[in-house]
Order: C-alpha cells, then sequence, then structure tokens
C-alpha cells in the first residue's frame, strides 16, 4: 500500500477528478488531495503524473489541499 504521509512532515496529494451531478460527467477538481482522501469520496479518482508534495498542515480536514493564490496584489 502506497503511503502519502513523509517522515518530513509533508504529504503527497494528487489532482482528482470527481463525478458531477450537473454535467454527468468526471470533471477536475479546482484542488488536489490526498490518495485516502480521493478514496474516500464516491465517484472520484486520482489523475496519473500529478503527484505534489506539500506541507501537511496545508491539508484541510477532509485531506484536500488548495493551493493559494499568490502574486496577485490586492484587488483595489
Amino acid at each position: 500500500m502506497h503511503h502519502d504521509m513523509h517522515r518530513d512532515g509533508t504529504v503527497t496529494v494528487y489532482s482528482y477528478k470527481a463525478f458531477d451531478p450537473d454535467t454527468r460527467e468526471m470533471q477536475l477538481a479546482s484542488g488536489k488531495a490526498t490518495r485516502a482522501a480521493i478514496a474516500a469520496m464516491q465517484l472520484a479518482e486520482a489523475v496519473p503524473g500529478t503527484a505534489e508534495d506539500v506541507p501537511r498542515q496545508a491539508l484541510d480536514a477532509d485531506g484536500r489541499y488548495r493551493r493559494l493564490a499568490t502574486g496577485w496584489g490586492d484587488l483595489a
């Protein structure tokens, strides 16, 4: 079994597709999640080749990771 947790305090997250009941198709989610979080979702699958290591504390309570927008500055 592949573990997403690393000794340096990071976890591996993946892009994933989840079933969208409105379009009735698999849609790419806006964030990433651990394999365990993706497995816990109904009708979701990890996207191969999208692994990224992030700090464990960057995950939300559901094991999801959302990249924070940076470099945009203040909106006036």
